[in-house]
């Protein structure tokens, strides 16, 4: 990715800022960890490939008390913010060091994982690292296991654009966010945004359809724009 997540600035302007971007992330975080505090199991662990600054799992530990995660990110800048913010929670809490696109050597230092999480990660892989990512997910969880997968969808065309830069002009009106000048005046200007930032979003029915070549039984349960929360079990 080309984000420069690695760097001290650019993590701390991101954690303070990120969610002028996106408004509808706290809506549909909110659900995520309703659902993980519904279904995940006392002793298991959760898994989230890309903590970041580590704001998810603050939400996390706040809401589910017995809650327990393993965080992969390959920021060191992002990991320091984490470690600040989750000072209260470090018995609860084990960073690993490790690249999404090179799951496989990944060595879990825990046997049972109850749920994996994706936020605004997987976007950053390319097609076939995606596809890989899915296929080593379904190998981490144990039968029943959730998959939650928060993330920006690709807009598809330059036809069906403008309804997306309505949605976004909506949100930046109701939330005072900065969505629509985010994504771009028109699909050209999206798309090379895109480029530069190192995204490579996928529609909907491919992440469906991806998840289903693993074996997963798959639904969507929110979606608003171009971000969506995908749910697998394995």
């Amino acid at each position: 990715m080309t984000q420069g997540w690695k760097d001290p600035i650019t993590a701390r302007i991101w954690d303070t800022s990120g969610d002028k971007i996106n408004p509808t992330r706290g809506e549909q975080l909110d659900i995520l960890v309703y659902l993980l505090a519904e279904f995940i199991h006392r002793g298991e662990w959760i898994l989230d490939l890309g903590y970041g600054s580590g704001k998810v799992e603050e939400l996390i530990f706040e809401r589910i008390p017995h809650s327990q995660v393993i965080g992969i990110d390959n920021s060191e800048a992002m990991a320091q913010l984490a470690l600040e913010c989750l000072s209260p929670y470090a018995n609860r809490f084990i960073p690993l060091y490790g690249d999404l696109a090179e799951l496989s050597k990944l060595q879990l230092p825990v046997s049972e994982i109850g749920a994996v999480i994706a936020i605004q990660s997987l976007h950053h892989l390319s097609a076939q690292d995606m596809q890989k990512a899915y296929r080593h997910i379904h190998s981490f969880l144990r039968p029943g296991g959730i998959f939650l997968l928060l993330d920006r969808l690709k807009v598809e065309d330059e036809v069906v654009f403008p309804l997306f830069r309505s949605v976004w002009k909506r949100l930046d009106g109701y939330h005072g966010s900065e969505t629509a000048p985010e994504e771009g005046d028109s699909f050209a200007i999206h798309e090379t945004t895109l480029q530069e930032e190192g995204d490579f979003p996928v529609n909907l029915e491919t992440h469906l359809a991806w998840l289903r070549e693993c074996e997963f039984h798959t639904t969507t349960l929110h979606v608003h724009g171009n971000r969506g929360l995908i749910a697998a079990v394995k």
